[in-house]
């Protein structure tokens, strides 16, 4: 069980390890790492071109779980072990299989959410993947979606499945293949889901439009979820994580709701912790900048900051979207390329009236 059921939904360019690590100081027990090929990992017998995706802070970042993808079980039978002997990598806490992603270029592989429609094949690769993590004694989780399609709502007979072959735990994101990231979760598929596989005592997290403290709670209330993963309501909003723990907390003891809240966000990424149990309260411009910096630094240490920079342009316009008067520096911040053209926008940005 992980402490508190809040976690950061893995999300390609979003849920990388210092982004992590910001949401985990905010109020997120765990992080999962953007999604990575098995087949990449075996075949190129290396894991340098993919350690971007791959970089763990266990110190600092929480509870991680490190996401594959793919058709095949026997890359994910080789890169399980690959990936847990490699000193980087062998503390990581969870493997997560990826059956869930909708994206075009991963389903056509056979991979993602294709595999709701195999079944079968998604058997053997859970199957591989245990068998394959059990002597490092990592627990193995899978993500996937309500269905192919409206007409294909299979969720529950798939979580049934995917206990059967061995997994610890499960996340659905309450949306079908071809709702793609649009349109309204549906939170019914993961309360019958959740009844399909209560009496084996594994836990299922429920994902999608989960996106404040009252939202949580309701998802949860509802649903009967054992935790709530948070996707795009976290970009450019580590805090929202903050404002779910007290509400949470609120919700089981009232009195002491913000120290709750409070207790578990770094002063370094604190937004106004004081008043995050109330909920839809944004932090200043001042903190707001220094997390944005935090975030853009840590990038270009790990990337290099020509790549650093680029791949922050598209994480300032999820911090900065919504603000006042934000949209024409917003678009000189997407022309930056260095950092200090960046933090000179940024200084600017704080100091608007």
């Amino acid at each position: 069980m992980i402490p508190w059921n809040i976690a950061l939904a893995p999300m390609a360019g979003t849920s990388t390890c210092i982004f992590r690590t910001i949401a985990h100081e905010c109020g997120s027990a765990l992080g999962v790492t953007e999604l990575v090929s098995a087949r990449g990992i075996r075949f190129k017998e290396s894991l340098e071109h993919s350690m971007r995706y791959l970089e763990i802070d266990p110190e600092h970042e929480g509870k991680t779980a490190i996401q594959l993808f793919g058709f095949d079980p026997e890359d994910f039978a080789y890169a399980i072990p690959f990936l847990l002997e490699d000193p980087r990598l062998s503390c990581v806490d969870i493997i997560d299989i990826n059956m869930g992603c909708p994206v075009s270029k991963v389903v056509k592989t056979g991979s993602g959410s294709a595999l709701m429609k195999d079944p079968v094949q998604a058997e053997k690769i859970i199957r591989a993947c245990v068998r394959a993590a059990a002597p490092y004694a990592k627990p193995v989780t899978v993500k996937f979606r309500s269905g192919w399609d409206e007409e294909h709502i299979t969720a529950p007979e798939f979580a049934k499945m995917c206990v059967q072959a061995g997994a610890a735990g499960l996340a659905l994101h309450a949306r079908t293949q071809t709702q793609m990231y649009h349109g309204q979760a549906d939170w019914e598929v993961i309360t019958k889901t959740k009844a399909a596989i209560a009496d084996t005592g594994i836990p299922l997290w429920g994902n999608g439009d989960v996106k404040d403290g009252a939202s949580a709670i309701n998802m949860l209330e509802q649903t009967g979820a054992d935790g709530v993963m948070v996707g795009r309501a976290a970009q450019g909003n580590p805090w929202v994580f903050a404002e779910i723990r007290a509400a949470l907390a609120a919700e089981t003891d009232p009195a002491p709701a913000a120290t709750a809240a409070e207790a578990n966000v770094s002063t370094r990424t604190s937004a106004s912790a004081s008043s995050t149990h109330s909920a839809h309260l944004a932090p200043d411009r001042k903190t707001r900048v220094e997390v944005i910096r935090r975030h853009l630094l840590g990038l270009c240490g790990q990337l290099g900051e020509t790549t650093g920079v680029k791949e922050m342009r598209a994480q300032i316009a999820f911090y900065l979207k919504g603000g006042r008067g934000t949209a024409e520096i917003k678009n000189r911040l997407m022309t930056a390329n260095t950092v200090p053209e960046v933090e000179a926008l940024l200084s600017e940005y704080q100091n608007m009236p």
